[in-house]
Formats: structure tokens, sequence, C-alpha cells
């Protein structure tokens, strides 16, 4: 039976196990599988979300999916600055900068 530090997972209602933020964090790297709270990328949009520094992820191996994911949400940020530099000017350049410094980071840029 595998035991699970408490502060490490959340247990819902109906028994699902939800990795919490500081557990991610101490992972390094993000899996793309859409956590609920994962602290590297902002699946849910939220408005007060700020991703955690480009420095404080560490090298590790990375997922062929996080890339891509990665890649693929720099590439929509860019666009939507493109397109309309005005609608949410500040949040897709904070995107752009979180993305690029992860790619940096990964050296995939």
């Amino acid at each position: 039976m595998t035991t699970y530090n408490t502060d490490d997972w959340i247990v819902t209602e109906e028994g699902l196990y939800i990795a919490t933020r500081d557990f991610l964090i101490r992972r390094g790297y993000c899996c793309a599988s859409r956590c609920r709270n994962c602290p590297y990328i902002n699946w849910r949009e939220d408005p007060t979300w700020k991703p955690i520094p480009a420095e404080h992820v560490r090298r590790m191996r990375v997922a062929p999916r996080s890339l891509a994911a990665a890649r693929f949400l720099l590439k929509q940020h860019e666009a939507a600055l493109a397109r309309d530099p005005e609608t949410n000017l500040n949040y897709h350049q904070r995107m752009v900068t979180h993305y690029r410094g992860l790619l940096e980071h990964w050296q995939e840029l």
C-alpha cells in the first residue's frame, strides 16, 4: 500500500487525489496533465494567477508533451498580442515572458 504525505495531496469527496501546489513546485516541472494546482501553467485563466519565477523551476527530464504545451501556449499568447495588443495586454505579456523563460530554462527555445 502506498502512503502519501498529507501536505502533498488533497483527497476529494470522490476519493480522487489532487496534488498540492507545494508538491508540484517541489517536483520541479509541469507534466501538462492540467493539474488543478499547477504553478507552472495557468490552466484556469485566473486573472490573479502568477507563475513561479523560471529560476525556481529545476531542470529535470521534461516530458515531450510539456514542451509541446509550452510552445503551443507561447504561440497562442504571442498571437493574442499581435491580434489585439490592448486586450489583456499585461496578462499576455506576462504569459509570453513566462513560457519563454520556461523554454529557455529547458533549453528548448
